[in-house]
């Protein structure tokens, strides 16, 4: 009998548990495992497009942020790639505890201009304290 091959992904954004991708994950056959934090290199922008989304960057001064990490077919990755528009990608990404997963990653330059929302631990806690001033 054959197993499938299972990998880690991070999602920091609309593909977190109760945002409006989730279902993108779940149609795969992807499963929630653990909340976690990347390691403290990375910052985190807000795409400027509709609807905005976080992208993360890999920087000198970063900080740890929160996101989910998923397991998922390795097989099911080239039809969730196939989900995923520009500025964004997928690639890897380092955990707080040295582990690298694969997650989204943002083309070379565009956080050029984009505001930095890496005070606020994550997307999920982004998006509360924006919705609180609304």
């Amino acid at each position: 009998m054959n197993e499938e091959e299972i990998v880690e992904l991070a999602v920091c954004g609309l593909h977190m548990r109760g945002f409006a991708l989730e279902h993108q994950l779940t149609g795969l056959g992807a499963v929630y495992e653990r909340t976690d934090h990347t390691a403290p290199v990375y910052r985190m922008v807000r795409t400027a497009t509709e609807p905005e989304k976080p992208m993360l960057v890999c920087t000198q001064n970063g900080t740890e942020l929160e996101v989910e990490v998923w397991r998922i077919a390795l097989s099911r990755i080239g039809s969730f790639l196939q989900m995923i528009p520009a500025p964004l990608g997928l690639g890897k990404m380092r955990l707080r505890d040295g582990q690298e997963v694969i997650s989204f990653v943002g083309q070379a330059g565009a956080e050029e201009g984009l505001t930095d929302i890496s005070r606020y631990g994550g997307w999920r806690y982004y998006v509360q304290e924006t919705q609180k001033l609304s």
